[in-house]
Protein backbone atom coordinates (compact mmCIF):
# COMPACT_ATOMS: atom_id res chain seq x y z
CA UNK A 1 0.00 0.00 0.00
CA UNK A 2 3.27 2.34 1.15
CA UNK A 3 4.87 1.53 -2.35
CA UNK A 4 1.69 2.42 -4.05
CA UNK A 5 0.95 5.61 -2.34
CA UNK A 6 4.82 6.51 -3.04
CA UNK A 7 4.46 5.78 -6.73
CA UNK A 8 1.24 8.02 -7.66
CA UNK A 9 2.76 10.70 -5.60
CA UNK A 10 5.92 10.67 -7.83
CA UNK A 11 3.41 10.38 -10.58
CA UNK A 12 1.34 13.41 -9.66
CA UNK A 13 4.71 15.56 -8.93
CA UNK A 14 5.91 14.07 -12.62
CA UNK A 15 2.36 15.47 -14.28
CA UNK A 16 2.48 18.49 -12.55
CA UNK A 17 5.85 19.26 -13.45
CA UNK A 18 4.95 18.56 -16.87
CA UNK A 19 2.04 20.54 -16.68
CA UNK A 20 4.24 23.47 -15.65
CA UNK A 21 6.72 23.61 -18.29
CA UNK A 22 3.57 24.21 -20.50
CA UNK A 23 2.56 27.38 -21.74
CA UNK A 24 -1.48 25.74 -21.72
CA UNK A 25 -3.05 25.61 -18.41
CA UNK A 26 -4.80 21.79 -17.84
CA UNK A 27 -7.47 21.36 -15.56
CA UNK A 28 -6.14 18.90 -12.70
CA UNK A 29 -9.22 18.36 -10.52
CA UNK A 30 -10.15 14.73 -11.71
CA UNK A 31 -6.48 13.69 -10.96
CA UNK A 32 -6.69 15.49 -7.18
CA UNK A 33 -9.79 13.80 -7.12
CA UNK A 34 -8.35 10.72 -7.87
CA UNK A 35 -5.49 11.33 -5.54
CA UNK A 36 -7.83 12.13 -2.65
CA UNK A 37 -10.03 8.79 -2.97
CA UNK A 38 -7.03 6.61 -3.39
CA UNK A 39 -5.87 8.43 0.00
CA UNK A 40 -9.13 7.71 1.71
CA UNK A 41 -8.53 4.12 1.04
CA UNK A 42 -5.57 4.06 2.14
CA UNK A 43 -6.37 5.30 4.98
CA UNK A 44 -8.99 2.57 5.36
CA UNK A 45 -7.31 -0.19 4.78
CA UNK A 46 -4.51 0.74 7.11
CA UNK A 47 -7.86 1.49 9.79
CA UNK A 48 -8.80 -2.16 9.01
CA UNK A 49 -5.35 -4.04 9.11
CA UNK A 50 -4.89 -2.12 12.63
CA UNK A 51 -8.35 -3.56 13.63
CA UNK A 52 -7.36 -7.06 12.09
CA UNK A 53 -3.85 -6.97 14.02
CA UNK A 54 -5.67 -5.93 17.21
CA UNK A 55 -8.25 -9.10 16.56
CA UNK A 56 -5.34 -11.25 16.28
CA UNK A 57 -4.03 -10.56 18.98
CA UNK A 58 -6.85 -10.62 21.02
CA UNK A 59 -7.23 -14.56 19.37
CA UNK A 60 -3.85 -15.12 19.61
CA UNK A 61 -4.15 -14.92 23.74
CA UNK A 62 -7.49 -16.31 23.71
CA UNK A 63 -5.72 -19.71 22.38
CA UNK A 64 -3.42 -19.02 24.79
CA UNK A 65 -5.71 -18.87 27.79
CA UNK A 66 -7.40 -22.38 25.95
CA UNK A 67 -4.64 -24.09 26.33
CA UNK A 68 -3.59 -23.21 29.58
CA UNK A 69 -7.33 -24.39 30.89
CA UNK A 70 -6.83 -27.50 28.64
CA UNK A 71 -3.86 -28.62 30.32
CA UNK A 72 -5.58 -27.68 34.19
CA UNK A 73 -8.30 -29.87 32.92
CA UNK A 74 -6.05 -32.46 31.93
CA UNK A 75 -4.03 -32.54 34.89
CA UNK A 76 -7.14 -32.36 37.12
CA UNK A 77 -8.32 -35.50 35.01
CA UNK A 78 -4.90 -37.14 35.80
CA UNK A 79 -5.29 -36.39 39.67
CA UNK A 80 -8.92 -37.93 40.17
CA UNK A 81 -7.49 -41.09 38.65
CA UNK A 82 -6.63 -42.45 42.13
CA UNK A 83 -7.23 -46.77 41.48
CA UNK A 84 -6.15 -49.15 39.20
CA UNK A 85 -9.39 -49.79 37.30
CA UNK A 86 -9.21 -46.11 36.48
CA UNK A 87 -5.72 -46.32 35.18
CA UNK A 88 -7.32 -48.88 33.02
CA UNK A 89 -10.41 -47.67 31.98
CA UNK A 90 -8.26 -44.32 30.14
CA UNK A 91 -6.56 -47.35 28.14
CA UNK A 92 -10.16 -48.84 27.32
CA UNK A 93 -10.11 -51.62 29.56
CA UNK A 94 -13.38 -51.61 31.94
CA UNK A 95 -13.79 -53.50 35.26
CA UNK A 96 -14.83 -53.12 38.77
CA UNK A 97 -12.76 -53.16 41.59
CA UNK A 98 -13.74 -56.12 43.87
CA UNK A 99 -12.40 -56.19 47.98
CA UNK A 100 -11.00 -59.16 48.47
CA UNK A 101 -11.76 -59.19 51.66
CA UNK A 102 -16.09 -58.87 51.30
CA UNK A 103 -18.56 -61.11 53.15
CA UNK A 104 -18.67 -63.95 50.14
CA UNK A 105 -22.77 -62.97 50.33
CA UNK A 106 -21.96 -59.62 48.46
CA UNK A 107 -19.20 -61.05 46.30
CA UNK A 108 -19.43 -64.54 45.57
CA UNK A 109 -15.88 -64.69 43.47
CA UNK A 110 -14.53 -63.65 47.39
CA UNK A 111 -15.06 -67.43 48.38
CA UNK A 112 -12.90 -68.65 45.42
CA UNK A 113 -10.10 -66.08 45.77
CA UNK A 114 -9.60 -66.94 49.45
CA UNK A 115 -9.52 -70.46 48.89
CA UNK A 116 -6.62 -69.89 46.24
CA UNK A 117 -5.20 -68.13 48.62
CA UNK A 118 -5.46 -70.48 51.38
CA UNK A 119 -4.16 -73.41 48.44
CA UNK A 120 -1.54 -71.20 47.99
CA UNK A 121 -0.19 -71.11 51.05
CA UNK A 122 -0.85 -74.61 52.18
CA UNK A 123 2.14 -75.52 50.60
CA UNK A 124 4.28 -73.16 53.33
CA UNK A 125 2.07 -74.21 56.18
CA UNK A 126 3.29 -78.46 55.63
CA UNK A 127 6.84 -78.56 53.61
CA UNK A 128 9.33 -78.09 55.98
CA UNK A 129 12.96 -77.29 55.06
CA UNK A 130 15.62 -78.01 57.50
CA UNK A 131 17.85 -74.83 55.94
CA UNK A 132 14.88 -72.55 56.46
CA UNK A 133 13.30 -72.14 59.74
CA UNK A 134 10.92 -70.06 59.31
CA UNK A 135 9.06 -72.79 57.26
CA UNK A 136 7.83 -74.51 59.59
CA UNK A 137 4.65 -76.50 59.94
CA UNK A 138 1.40 -75.06 61.08
CA UNK A 139 -0.30 -76.31 64.58
CA UNK A 140 -3.65 -78.03 63.94
CA UNK A 141 -5.93 -74.87 64.44
CA UNK A 142 -3.61 -73.16 62.24
CA UNK A 143 -4.67 -70.33 59.99
CA UNK A 144 -4.44 -73.01 57.12
CA UNK A 145 -7.79 -74.50 57.96
CA UNK A 146 -9.20 -74.24 54.37
CA UNK A 147 -5.92 -76.06 52.84
CA UNK A 148 -7.87 -78.78 52.40
CA UNK A 149 -10.55 -81.74 53.87
CA UNK A 150 -7.91 -82.61 57.08
CA UNK A 151 -8.72 -79.29 58.49
CA UNK A 152 -12.38 -78.95 57.67
CA UNK A 153 -13.66 -81.68 60.88
CA UNK A 154 -15.56 -78.76 62.60
CA UNK A 155 -18.28 -77.16 60.77
CA UNK A 156 -18.70 -73.45 60.66
CA UNK A 157 -20.76 -71.84 63.56
CA UNK A 158 -22.37 -68.50 63.94
CA UNK A 159 -20.00 -66.68 66.04
CA UNK A 160 -22.73 -64.36 67.64
CA UNK A 161 -22.15 -61.54 70.22
CA UNK A 162 -18.72 -60.53 70.76
CA UNK A 163 -19.62 -59.14 73.74
CA UNK A 164 -21.42 -62.59 74.78
CA UNK A 165 -19.36 -64.14 77.68
CA UNK A 166 -18.78 -67.95 77.25
CA UNK A 167 -16.47 -68.06 80.73
CA UNK A 168 -17.49 -66.30 84.04
CA UNK A 169 -16.26 -63.16 83.96
CA UNK A 170 -13.72 -61.68 87.02
CA UNK A 171 -15.20 -58.48 88.79
CA UNK A 172 -12.70 -56.34 89.11
CA UNK A 173 -11.77 -54.36 91.99
CA UNK A 174 -10.49 -50.87 91.74
CA UNK A 175 -8.49 -50.46 94.87
CA UNK A 176 -6.78 -54.56 94.85
CA UNK A 177 -4.16 -55.35 91.99
CA UNK A 178 -5.83 -58.36 90.00
CA UNK A 179 -3.08 -61.21 90.02
CA UNK A 180 -5.63 -64.32 89.74
CA UNK A 181 -6.25 -62.55 85.90
CA UNK A 182 -3.43 -60.47 85.29
CA UNK A 183 -6.08 -57.36 84.83
CA UNK A 184 -4.74 -53.96 84.94
CA UNK A 185 -7.15 -52.64 86.88
CA UNK A 186 -10.94 -51.46 85.87
CA UNK A 187 -11.68 -53.31 82.59
CA UNK A 188 -12.06 -50.22 80.19
CA UNK A 189 -11.98 -51.92 77.34
CA UNK A 190 -14.75 -54.25 78.21
CA UNK A 191 -17.24 -53.19 75.36
CA UNK A 192 -14.58 -53.88 72.74
CA UNK A 193 -13.63 -56.97 73.97
CA UNK A 194 -14.47 -60.92 72.11
CA UNK A 195 -15.72 -62.56 75.48
CA UNK A 196 -17.58 -64.81 72.94
CA UNK A 197 -15.10 -68.26 72.31
CA UNK A 198 -16.71 -68.97 68.71
CA UNK A 199 -16.34 -65.16 67.78
CA UNK A 200 -12.82 -64.84 69.05
CA UNK A 201 -11.63 -68.08 66.95
CA UNK A 202 -13.46 -66.49 64.02
CA UNK A 203 -10.99 -63.67 64.43
CA UNK A 204 -7.92 -65.54 65.60
CA UNK A 205 -8.19 -67.97 62.92
CA UNK A 206 -8.88 -65.19 60.05
CA UNK A 207 -6.81 -63.65 57.42
CA UNK A 208 -6.93 -60.27 55.46
CA UNK A 209 -6.59 -61.01 51.42
CA UNK A 210 -5.12 -58.51 49.80
CA UNK A 211 -2.73 -57.85 46.59
CA UNK A 212 0.45 -55.60 45.71
CA UNK A 213 2.63 -54.77 43.03
CA UNK A 214 5.87 -55.66 43.58
CA UNK A 215 9.10 -55.14 41.00
CA UNK A 216 9.52 -58.85 39.54
CA UNK A 217 12.87 -60.58 39.61
CA UNK A 218 11.68 -62.43 36.24
CA UNK A 219 9.17 -62.78 33.92
CA UNK A 220 6.33 -64.30 34.31
CA UNK A 221 2.48 -65.22 33.43
CA UNK A 222 1.14 -62.36 36.30
CA UNK A 223 4.25 -59.49 35.94
CA UNK A 224 3.70 -56.92 33.52
CA UNK A 225 6.44 -53.55 31.89
CA UNK A 226 3.31 -51.89 30.34
CA UNK A 227 0.03 -50.36 32.07
CA UNK A 228 -2.24 -51.94 29.49
CA UNK A 229 -0.68 -55.38 30.05
CA UNK A 230 -1.54 -54.86 33.65
CA UNK A 231 -4.95 -54.08 32.68
CA UNK A 232 -4.75 -57.63 31.24
CA UNK A 233 -3.69 -59.93 34.54
CA UNK A 234 -5.21 -62.47 36.22
CA UNK A 235 -7.14 -61.39 38.98
CA UNK A 236 -6.83 -57.35 38.41
CA UNK A 237 -10.21 -56.75 39.84
CA UNK A 238 -8.36 -57.42 43.34
CA UNK A 239 -6.12 -54.71 43.51
CA UNK A 240 -6.82 -51.10 44.37
CA UNK A 241 -3.41 -49.33 44.46
CA UNK A 242 -2.12 -47.99 41.07
CA UNK A 243 0.24 -49.69 38.87
CA UNK A 244 3.37 -47.93 38.65
CA UNK A 245 4.13 -47.41 35.25
CA UNK A 246 7.50 -46.21 35.10
CA UNK A 247 8.62 -48.53 32.72
CA UNK A 248 9.78 -51.10 34.79
CA UNK A 249 8.31 -55.22 35.33
CA UNK A 250 6.05 -56.00 37.71
CA UNK A 251 4.24 -58.61 39.45
CA UNK A 252 0.70 -58.32 40.73
CA UNK A 253 1.32 -60.15 43.76
CA UNK A 254 -1.22 -62.13 46.53
CA UNK A 255 -0.54 -62.47 49.61
CA UNK A 256 -3.02 -63.00 53.38
CA UNK A 257 -2.21 -61.50 56.65
CA UNK A 258 -3.94 -62.84 60.27
CA UNK A 259 -6.51 -59.78 61.21
CA UNK A 260 -4.64 -59.30 64.31
CA UNK A 261 -1.24 -59.31 66.81
CA UNK A 262 -1.12 -62.47 69.09
CA UNK A 263 0.80 -63.02 72.18
CA UNK A 264 1.55 -65.01 74.69
CA UNK A 265 3.00 -64.53 78.16
CA UNK A 266 5.05 -66.71 80.36
CA UNK A 267 6.98 -66.48 83.41
CA UNK A 268 10.94 -67.43 82.98
CA UNK A 269 11.98 -69.25 86.67
CA UNK A 270 15.98 -69.38 87.12
CA UNK A 271 18.65 -68.92 89.82
CA UNK A 272 20.78 -65.72 90.18
CA UNK A 273 24.41 -67.19 89.25
CA UNK A 274 25.78 -64.37 91.35
CA UNK A 275 23.02 -64.43 93.99
CA UNK A 276 22.34 -67.44 94.02
CA UNK A 277 18.42 -66.43 94.92
CA UNK A 278 16.11 -67.84 92.68
CA UNK A 279 14.04 -65.37 90.05
CA UNK A 280 10.92 -65.23 88.61
CA UNK A 281 10.63 -62.83 85.53
CA UNK A 282 7.99 -62.52 82.50
CA UNK A 283 8.45 -63.11 79.37
CA UNK A 284 6.30 -62.01 76.44
CA UNK A 285 6.82 -63.40 72.85
CA UNK A 286 4.77 -62.81 69.44
CA UNK A 287 3.52 -66.14 67.97
CA UNK A 288 0.38 -67.14 65.46
CA UNK A 289 -1.74 -69.74 66.97
CA UNK A 290 -4.88 -70.53 66.57
CA UNK A 291 -8.14 -72.08 68.25
CA UNK A 292 -11.21 -73.99 68.21
CA UNK A 293 -13.94 -75.98 69.94
CA UNK A 294 -13.23 -80.17 70.34
CA UNK A 295 -15.61 -82.65 70.64
CA UNK A 296 -15.44 -82.46 74.17
CA UNK A 297 -16.67 -79.26 74.70
CA UNK A 298 -13.49 -77.82 75.75
CA UNK A 299 -11.59 -74.94 73.33
CA UNK A 300 -7.97 -75.05 72.81
CA UNK A 301 -5.64 -72.96 71.43
CA UNK A 302 -2.41 -74.31 69.52
CA UNK A 303 0.99 -73.03 67.99
CA UNK A 304 4.42 -74.57 66.86
CA UNK A 305 7.39 -73.19 67.98
CA UNK A 306 11.14 -73.30 68.52
CA UNK A 307 12.91 -74.79 71.38
CA UNK A 308 12.57 -71.30 73.60
CA UNK A 309 11.46 -69.58 76.52
CA UNK A 310 8.42 -69.29 75.76
CA UNK A 311 7.82 -73.24 74.96
CA UNK A 312 10.31 -74.24 78.30
CA UNK A 313 8.19 -72.04 80.43
CA UNK A 314 4.65 -73.22 79.23
CA UNK A 315 5.73 -77.01 79.33
CA UNK A 316 7.73 -76.59 82.74
CA UNK A 317 4.82 -74.14 84.52
CA UNK A 318 1.56 -75.35 82.92
CA UNK A 319 0.00 -71.63 83.09
CA UNK A 320 -0.26 -69.49 79.53
CA UNK A 321 -1.85 -66.08 79.04
CA UNK A 322 -2.49 -65.01 75.56
CA UNK A 323 -3.67 -62.21 74.05
CA UNK A 324 -5.70 -60.89 70.93
CA UNK A 325 -4.94 -57.73 69.70
CA UNK A 326 -6.62 -55.67 66.70
CA UNK A 327 -5.50 -52.13 66.74
CA UNK A 328 -7.67 -49.39 64.35
CA UNK A 329 -5.64 -46.37 63.86
CA UNK A 330 -8.17 -43.80 61.88
CA UNK A 331 -10.82 -44.70 64.92
CA UNK A 332 -11.50 -41.75 66.96
CA UNK A 333 -12.98 -43.98 69.72
CA UNK A 334 -10.26 -45.48 72.12
CA UNK A 335 -12.75 -48.76 72.62
CA UNK A 336 -12.97 -49.14 69.09
CA UNK A 337 -9.62 -48.47 68.23
CA UNK A 338 -8.35 -51.13 70.55
CA UNK A 339 -10.56 -54.59 70.02
CA UNK A 340 -9.03 -58.35 71.14
CA UNK A 341 -9.31 -60.61 74.49
CA UNK A 342 -7.03 -62.18 76.72
CA UNK A 343 -6.89 -65.74 77.45
CA UNK A 344 -6.21 -67.42 80.22
CA UNK A 345 -4.35 -71.28 79.93
CA UNK A 346 -2.99 -74.07 80.84
CA UNK A 347 -0.76 -76.66 79.06
CA UNK A 348 -2.59 -80.19 77.89
CA UNK A 349 0.27 -82.46 78.72
CA UNK A 350 -1.85 -85.44 76.31
CA UNK A 351 -2.34 -83.47 73.49
CA UNK A 352 1.07 -81.29 73.87
CA UNK A 353 4.02 -82.84 71.88
CA UNK A 354 7.67 -81.87 72.12
CA UNK A 355 9.80 -82.73 68.63
CA UNK A 356 12.83 -82.89 67.74
CA UNK A 357 15.42 -80.28 65.30
CA UNK A 358 13.67 -81.65 62.34
CA UNK A 359 10.61 -80.08 63.85
CA UNK A 360 8.69 -83.75 62.24
CA UNK A 361 9.91 -86.18 64.60
CA UNK A 362 8.23 -86.67 68.40
CA UNK A 363 10.37 -86.85 71.01
CA UNK A 364 9.83 -90.74 72.68
CA UNK A 365 7.49 -90.43 75.28
CA UNK A 366 6.97 -86.73 75.00
CA UNK A 367 4.79 -86.97 71.78
CA UNK A 368 0.80 -86.41 71.21
CA UNK A 369 -1.38 -88.55 72.85
CA UNK A 370 1.48 -89.42 75.68
CA UNK A 371 0.14 -87.85 78.82
CA UNK A 372 3.83 -86.67 80.56
CA UNK A 373 5.09 -84.44 82.96
CA UNK A 374 7.49 -81.64 82.97
CA UNK A 375 10.31 -83.77 85.01
CA UNK A 376 9.63 -86.38 81.62
CA UNK A 377 11.64 -83.90 79.29
CA UNK A 378 15.10 -83.86 79.08
CA UNK A 379 15.69 -80.76 76.45
CA UNK A 380 18.18 -81.91 74.94
CA UNK A 381 16.33 -83.29 72.88
CA UNK A 382 13.74 -80.88 72.31
CA UNK A 383 14.34 -79.26 68.78
CA UNK A 384 10.60 -77.37 68.75
CA UNK A 385 7.22 -77.33 70.74
CA UNK A 386 3.64 -78.10 69.08
CA UNK A 387 1.84 -76.52 72.00
CA UNK A 388 -1.68 -77.32 73.31
CA UNK A 389 -3.14 -74.73 75.87
CA UNK A 390 -6.68 -75.86 77.29
CA UNK A 391 -8.66 -72.19 77.44
CA UNK A 392 -9.47 -71.85 81.45
CA UNK A 393 -10.88 -67.94 80.52
CA UNK A 394 -11.59 -65.28 78.43
CA UNK A 395 -11.64 -61.91 79.60
CA UNK A 396 -11.79 -58.68 78.85
CA UNK A 397 -8.42 -57.10 77.22
CA UNK A 398 -7.73 -54.57 79.51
Amino acid sequence: MMKNKFKLSVLCIAVLGMTACSDDDKDTSGLESQIKQLEQQNAELNSQNTELSSKNESLAEDNANLTTKTEELQDKAVGYISTFNQQCAEEGVMFDYLDPNAPAEEAPQMSAFASAMAADDCMSCHSYDANDPSNVPHGDYGVCSTCHEGHNETPPVDPGNPQDPTFPQPEPDDSLVDGKTGASGSFYYGSSSFLNADYLAQRLNGSIYNYEWVEATESGENTAKTLKTACGLENREFIKDMYPNDGKEYKLNGFNNQMGSKLISTVSKFTDEETTEEVELPNVAIFGYGMKLEDNGNYYASMNIGKNNTCYNAVMHGDVRLAYYEYSPMLSSKPDRNMGARILGTIDYERTALKGFDWVTEVPGLGAGEDFTPSDVDWTNVGSCSLVIKVEGIIPLG
